[in-house]
């Protein structure tokens, strides 16, 4: 009798946990890192009555890079363009197309350059010094390096200048425009344990079909606990963060303060998955809102370029 009931308590025990998808299932979603030099982002707003109700951020890149014509001509290219891409990646800063020398600028400056070719073996260095200036201010000067190596018995399979060039200009511009500006990165997240009937919401999740995820959450008519409500925040904030749109955070928000509210303020995973998801709503919503005051400030520009057209026609 008394090992019957030990086999009722194990088979019950095993019926429960074969009730539940196992945690421990990750997806990765976009999201945006906070600029590191917030203090001097304010030096970069520009206030004009006649061109927004709200400052608007932006600035002109000077078109020589000094000292790169003694070094590697393409190099200026190379920055120039990258800095364009990275910094318009998020719209948080704009640039400006008839920036003049009282406006915010930024100069680039060449501090090291070397390349080093010894038949199997390839090195670079790079050093570039970044200044962010309003008239004579010199308000940012920061200077940020970088060195590449690569080997190979095939020197055919080794990388060109350019290219390992291409990597260094790139990793030195994301240093500096991630100190000034949001950039679009992604991150990790983790389901916890959902039940079995919910088992195609992982799948969806990884085959990044997040609304089908969601629909299968909402039609589900079992407990939601804080593992439910944490499992569809995390779906509401992938699916938000794809397509920015700020009904869905709020959804997802919501359902992040539930799932703390039924617990998830003594489970870690929720909670750095909560904070991780507030900074990237706190970012979304400034950079939202930013971009529109620089719209204004491009609007603006694009009906004076177009009246100076007109005036040769």
């Amino acid at each position: 009798m008394k090992s019957l009931v030990i086999y009722l308590i194990i088979l019950s025990i095993g019926v429960l946990f074969s009730a539940c998808v196992s945690s421990g299932a990750k997806i990765v979603i976009p999201s945006y890192t906070a600029p590191k030099e917030v203090t001097k982002i304010s030096k970069i707003e520009t206030k004009d009555e006649f061109i927004s109700d709200d400052a608007y951020l932006a600035l002109w890149i000077n078109p020589d890079v000094k000292n790169a014509q003694k070094t590697n001509k393409k190099l200026q290219s190379l920055l120039i363009n990258n800095i364009k891409a990275k910094l318009t990646q998020t719209n948080f800063i704009t640039l400006d197309p008839l920036g003049n020398n009282g406006d915010v600028s930024l100069n680039m400056e060449i501090g090291n350059y070397s390349y080093t070719n010894n038949g199997n073996k390839v090195s670079l260095s790079l050093e570039v010094v970044f200044i962010l200036s309003r008239g004579v201010d010199e308000f940012l000067v920061k200077t940020y390096s970088d060195r590449k190596n690569r080997q190979s018995k095939d020197k055919t399979k080794l990388p060109t200048e350019y290219e390992l060039a291409s990597e260094a200009v790139a990793k030195v511009v994301r240093y500096f425009v991630s100190d000034i500006s949001p950039l679009k990165t992604n991150q990790l997240r983790e389901f916890k344990s959902m039940p079995n009937d919910l088992k195609a919401v992982i799948t969806y999740a990884k085959n990044r079909n997040y609304k089908g995820a969601i629909k299968l959450m909402n039609r589900y008519e079992g407990k939601k606990d804080k593992n439910f409500h944490y499992n569809l925040a995390i779906l509401y904030e992938a699916e938000a963060s794809i397509t920015e749109n700020v009904k869905l955070l709020k959804r997802a928000q919501s359902n992040y303060e539930i799932a703390m509210s039924l617990g998830g303020e003594d489970d870690k995973l929720i909670i750095d998955a909560k904070s991780k998801f507030d900074i990237f709503y706190d970012l979304l919503d400034r950079t939202k809102k930013q971009k529109k005051a620089n719209q204004a400030l491009i609007n603006d520009r694009n009906s004076m370029i177009g009246s100076s057209d007109d005036e040769y026609k």
